[in-house]
């Protein structure tokens, strides 16, 4: 006699058979490619990870200070949206329109616990992207 478990496995087995026959996996996308995660360490909150990156929220879901302090973070290596700036001129413009955001912001009173929002510096920022430029 078999154990309710070895049944409850032929049964599934016996379900994907039947799927299978009646071409339920041919527009399958993900055929012939490993599972999204695959080989990663597993992570309880995997479900808002990609939640986050298939909604495109990306800093927008952080507070405003947290938000700059990532923005100038991201500007000090030279960087645009997650991506190294096309050229000086766009980057300049980015460090430009992120003072005047974190200027407001610094004198605005914000919710939750007090955050440093910093400077950047723009002709440090530049030497930093023509570096990676030239190491491209």
């Amino acid at each position: 006699m078999s154990t309710w478990q070895e049944r409850f496995a032929a049964g599934i087995d016996q379900q994907v058979e039947n799927a299978e026959k009646a071409g339920a996996f041919e527009d399958n996308p993900l055929v012939g490619k490993p599972l999204p995660g695959d080989g990663q360490p597993y992570r309880e909150d995997w479900w808002i990870t990609q939640k986050v990156a298939a909604e495109r929220v990306g800093v927008h879901a952080l507070p405003l200070p947290l938000a700059l302090r990532r923005e100038a973070q991201d500007l000090r290596k030279g960087l645009i949206e997650d991506r190294l700036a096309v050229s000086e001129t766009a980057l300049r413009t980015a460090i430009a329109d992120y003072d005047v955001r974190s200027d407001v912001a610094r004198r605005t009173p914000q919710p939750g616990p007090s955050v440093v929002i910093p400077r950047v510096d723009t002709e440090e920022a530049v030497a930093v992207w023509r570096q990676a430029r030239e190491s491209k």
